[in-house]
């Protein structure tokens, strides 16, 4: 009978350890604290291998979320010159120089490397409400 109840109390625990790890895994402060060290390699070679396009920092599609049509979407942004290491460290929204419109939050991972999100509803390289296109038309 002791078995019983110690296989019991094993599963519960179990169970208990993996519905804490998934609903850790929906804070986006998590998952970055777990993904970047573990494939920062993998993601640094997808953005380093884009082409170079004049004024514009080399991205990818980094996170996102959102529910009902209302999306909010993070980047993954190599800044060769570092510029955008003073944005990071403010802590406050604006327009910086290589992204083409303005964004709430910039986040340094290590040198040269940024989350930067952008508004609800905005995308890197569409026309939408503030013209992230970056085409300033």
């Amino acid at each position: 009978m002791l078995w019983l109840a110690v296989s019991i109390g094993a599963l519960v625990i179990a169970a208990s350890l993996v519905v804490t790890a998934a609903v850790a895994w929906q804070f986006y402060s998590i998952r970055t604290a777990v993904r970047w060290p573990a494939w920062s390699a993998r993601y640094k070679s997808e953005v380093l291998a884009q082409s170079n396009t004049t004024g514009k920092l080399k991205h990818i599609e980094w996170d996102g979320w959102g529910w009902a049509g209302q999306d909010t979407t993070v980047y993954l942004v190599f800044d060769p010159t570092d510029s955008l290491a003073i944005p990071a460290r403010n802590r406050r929204p604006g327009k910086f120089e290589g992204i083409p419109c303005e964004v709430p939050a910039v986040k340094q991972l290590e040198k040269n490397w940024y989350l930067v999100q952008f508004y609800t509803n905005e995308w890197w390289g569409r026309r939408n409400p503030l013209d992230c296109t970056g085409s300033g038309d």
